[in-house]
């Protein structure tokens, strides 16, 4: 089993195919990151109809989220200072990831997954670094090398990456450790079960 923490949007060919994607991919749990209220919307009325499907809620609309909620979606300091809600892990884009937030989640000792990461943010011990298509290619050689499988969950980016498509990024993470690529990938997926209270 494979799980995917950053499904940007859903579309009706996923929907429609996504017992044959599942199938075909042996990617069985999507995180689907919605950014905005109508987004969110979408995000749990699909997971609702659909029980491989969980979300991520924006931490300012957190009050509204429901027992497919696997965590908070985080932009800034400000807006996580502002929030009273500390029950489920951050995801926090790498883009978004500025000084302040840096030190504020450090501060915090909050747990959560860098999405679109790409370098090892060690210094966020509690954090992971989501690893796809996308951002794969931005890490050296050698950082991919040191990284610890303890580290790492696996990304596509849909609807701009396949999920077929994590599989070469988990290839050239396999090549640079010189671990087994079932290996990466099982560790990946325990992390992410127990991460997001799917698994004890």
């Amino acid at each position: 089993m494979t799980i995917d923490v950053n499904v940007k949007a859903t579309n009706e060919d996923f929907l429609d195919e996504i017992d044959e994607i599942i199938e075909d991919t042996m990617v069985q749990i999507f995180f689907l990151q919605p950014e905005d209220e109508a987004a969110l919307e979408k995000a749990k009325e699909d997971a609702e109809e659909y029980t491989a499907l969980f979300y991520t809620a924006p931490i300012a609309l957190g009050e509204q989220s429901d027992t497919k909620c696997v965590g908070y979606r985080v932009s800034s300091a400000d807006e996580l200072r502002a929030s009273s809600i500390a029950d489920k892990p951050l995801f926090v884009d790498e883009t978004a990831l500025d000084d302040a937030l840096r030190s504020l989640l450090i501060e915090r000792g909050d747990q959560g997954v860098i999405l679109n990461a790409t370098q090892a943010h060690d210094d966020l011990e509690q954090f992971f670094v989501a690893i796809g298509p996308s951002n794969v290619g931005a890490f050296d050689h050698e950082v991919l090398a040191g990284l610890s499988m303890d580290k790492i969950m696996l990304q596509s980016g849909f609807p701009e990456h396949g999920f077929d498509e994590i599989f070469p990024a988990v290839k050239t993470i396999s090549d640079a450790m010189f671990r087994p690529e079932h290996s990466i990938i099982a560790r990946a997926t325990k992390h992410a079960l127990a991460l997001a209270g799917l698994k004890k």
